[in-house]
C-alpha cells in the first residue's frame, strides 16, 4: 500500500533517516575510514582535526555581507571570491545533503592582537599580511585541504569538498573574472568558508575548536572537507 505523508510527517520521516544513518557510520569500517581522515590531516600538518555533524556548520548571509563592507581587496577579483560564486542560498541546499565534515586548524606564529591604534586600511592589512607571512598560513592550509580532499574521495567519500580560509593564494594574482580565461589551476583551486557564507567563529564554537579575534594568542586558519 502506498504511504501519504503531509509535509510535517515527510519532514520527520527524514529526519528519522537522517538519524538512523548517522547512527549507522558508528560503525567499525566507517569509523576507520575516518579516523584515517583525522590521522593524515594531522599527519599533512593540520594542528587539530576532527569529524562533525554537518548540521555544525554555521551559515549567515551576514558573512558573505562582510566580503563587501567593508569591501574586501579580493571582492570582485577572484574566481574563487564573491560575487563570482553561488549565492549563500545555494551553498546552504548543498549543505544540508552533507552527513558530517572534517574540520581542520592550522596554527600561525603570529597573534591577532591590534598592531596600531589607526583605524584599519588597505596600507596597514598590506603591510601586517607581509609582516606575518599571512599567505604562507592561508597556502598551508589550502594544500592540506586539498590532500584531505583527495584522500576522502579514495575512501569512498565521493562527494567530499574542501572549502579553504581566507583567499586562494595560489597564483601571484587571479585571471581577471569576466575575461573569459579559465582558472590556472582549477583542480586546486577552492573557495573560503566564509565566501560562501560559513560563520567560522562560531563554528569553531560549535564544535569546540579554539578560536579568537583581536586577541594575544596565536591565529588559527580554519578549514572544511565536507563528506558524503
Amino acid at each position: 500500500m502506498r504511504h501519504s505523508y503531509c509535509p510535517d510527517e515527510l519532514l520527520k520521516h527524514t529526519e528519522r533517516i537522517r538519524e538512523c544513518r548517522v547512527q549507522c557510520l558508528t560503525n567499525s569500517e566507517e569509523t576507520d575510514r575516518l579516523e584515517r581522515l583525522v590521522t593524515a590531516a594531522r599527519n599533512l600538518g593540520a594542528d587539530a582535526a576532527k569529524i562533525i555533524d554537518s548540521k555544525k556548520v554555521v551559515v549567515d548571509k551576514r558573512v558573505r555581507l562582510k566580503c563587501a563592507i567593508p569591501v574586501c581587496a579580493s571582492y570582485g577579483r577572484h574566481l574563487m571570491c564573491p560575487p563570482n560564486l553561488m549565492s549563500v542560498e545555494e551553498f546552504n541546499d548543498a549543505l544540508a545533503l552533507y552527513e558530517m565534515a572534517l574540520i581542520l586548524q592550522v596554527e600561525a606564529d603570529y597573534n591577532s592582537a591590534d598592531k596600531t591604534a589607526a583605524g584599519l586600511s588597505k596600507e596597514i592589512c598590506e603591510d601586517l599580511e607581509e609582516a606575518t607571512n599571512t599567505k604562507d598560513w592561508e597556502l598551508k592550509l589550502h594544500r592540506i585541504v586539498n590532500d584531505v580532499e583527495a584522500l576522502a574521495f579514495k575512501e569512498g567519500f565521493y562527494l567530499a569538498a574542501g572549502l579553504i580560509g581566507g583567499d586562494c593564494a595560489l597564483c601571484p594574482e587571479c585571471v581577471t573574472p569576466g575575461s573569459g580565461e579559465p582558472c590556472r589551476r582549477p583542480f586546486e583551486a577552492r573557495p573560503s568558508m566564509e565566501a560562501m557564507g560559513i560563520d567560522v567563529f562560531r563554528t569553531c564554537q560549535e564544535v569546540g575548536l579554539p578560536i579568537f579575534l583581536s586577541s594575544d594568542k596565536k591565529v588559527r586558519w580554519t578549514g572544511i572537507v565536507l563528506l558524503c
